[in-house]
């Protein structure tokens, strides 16, 4: 049963669920054969949320990725959000272990985007129930509608090696998720 609306607005910032802890940089890396490298922020589920963090690709060729995964189910099922050295985005799903790829293109020359390798740039996801938006340095990239069974679940870094067969890491300077509402939790 869904809950009244509340008597008057809610005040405040929206809470903070998850920030990484001061002084760790999760790394993640790809051994350059295809698979994908990830670590997992934290073992809690979020929905709809706003995921903030400061991602530096640190070796790998220009088509190798960096980005985050988020509302990941179980370990064959999840969304993400990557850009590549050389200026490329993609929004996808992994169904069942395969690439469904949501959105892809280039970041546009406007965009304040920091490209090459060592390169750190903010990405932000904001998640509210089928509606995903993709920012990237305060950038708004693009926005997708995603399959409803992707409701909640695990969210983390990950890095994509590509096609060259040469190795890639990440480094998470930063991470934070974060409520939509003031009053949620």
């Amino acid at each position: 049963m869904p809950l009244p609306p509340p008597d008057a607005p809610p005040s405040g910032n929206p809470p903070v669920l998850w920030t990484s802890p001061a002084g760790e940089s999760p790394a993640v890396s790809a051994d350059g054969r295809g698979a994908v490298g990830s670590a997992t922020f934290a073992p809690a589920a979020f929905r709809d949320v706003v995921i903030d963090a400061v991602v530096e690709l640190e070796t790998g060729g220009d088509d190798a990725a960096c980005g985050l995964f988020f509302r990941q189910v179980d370990e064959h099922n999840y969304l993400g959000f990557s850009v590549t050295a050389g200026g490329r985005a993609v929004v996808f799903a992994i169904e069942g272990g395969q690439l469904r790829v949501l959105a892809d293109g280039p970041i546009p020359d406007e965009a304040p985007y920091a490209r090459g390798i060592p390169a750190a740039n903010r990405l932000t996801i904001v998640t509210a129930g089928p509606s995903i938006t993709c920012i990237v340095n305060g950038y708004v990239l693009v926005g997708v509608i995603v399959d409803p069974r992707y409701k909640e679940g695990l969210a983390g870094a990950l890095v994509v090696p590509g096609q060259a067969g040469v190795a890639a890491s990440a480094r998470v300077r930063w991470a934070q998720v974060r409520a939509l509402l003031p009053d949620q939790r």
